[in-house]
């Protein structure tokens, strides 16, 4: 007699404690985007944001559910609301540490840029610029958003790429993926894309000796500057 197969299917519901899967669930286990509403059936696409308007009443996205009940709407109207504040703070987060980084300044550079920027050499017109004009400015319009599209694609891919490599890092290292979420990591990064194409990572000595002691010696002057606030202030 043959066993019977083991294998169950996968869920129907996220692995999540997000409200929303109080009131639906996955159409399809393979795709997270469709999902359909627990209390009145209706099927769409959006995923659990999507089945939070819904309950709630959000107009714009989706239809209401015509059985959702006061309490339903103003519990998923408040998810929905936070939710939206949470992104609106992590994204102002991002923004303060992207500001945080100036590797000129901390590096002491910046009166040398000046002073580099200051002999570069600008066009200035001469005599015979002013008997030269624009054969077609709609041509060179066009020539423009053309070379912008181009350009866009290609960054595109390029971050792509980037993507890449830095994932093949975390695999390789076994790095825990929730490292990416790490202040100090978006730090690096931030200060990394200001240095551009050329940099050295440290050596395991100077990890191990000069920039330990100078990360100790950081974090020192930032706790002497607690404690003497501290001591200001109680």
């Amino acid at each position: 007699m043959d066993n019977p197969p083991t294998d169950t299917p996968p869920p129907l519901k996220r692995n999540s404690n997000d409200v929303g899967w109080e009131y639906g669930v996955l159409c399809d286990a393979r795709s997270l985007d469709k999902v359909k509403c627990k209390l009145c059936g209706k099927e769409f696409s959006g995923g659990v944001f999507r089945m939070k308007e819904h309950i709630a009443h959000l107009k714009g996205n989706v239809s209401a559910c015509p059985v959702s009940s006061k309490e339903d709407q103003e519990k998923c109207k408040k998810a929905v609301l936070e939710g939206k504040n949470k992104k609106n703070l992590k994204r102002k987060h991002e923004e303060a540490l992207r500001a945080e980084v100036n590797i000129s300044k901390d590096s002491g550079t910046e009166e040398l840029e000046r002073e580099l920027g200051a002999l570069k050499t600008h066009h200035s017109q001469g005599p015979i610029d002013q008997y030269v004009s624009s054969i077609n400015p709609e041509a060179s319009l066009a020539a423009q958003t053309r070379q912008q599209s181009i350009h866009d694609a290609i960054s595109k891919e390029k971050r792509h790429v980037v993507r890449q490599y830095c994932s093949r890092w975390l695999y390789h290292t076994s790095i825990p993926f929730n490292a990416i979420d790490n202040d100090s990591f978006r730090l690096f990064c931030e200060a990394l894309g200001q240095f551009g194409p050329g940099w050295v990572p440290p050596s395991q000595y100077q990890l191990r000796e000069p920039l330990l002691i100078e990360e100790q010696q950081r974090t020192k002057e930032k706790l002497k500057i607690l404690e003497e606030e501290w001591e200001r202030e109680g």
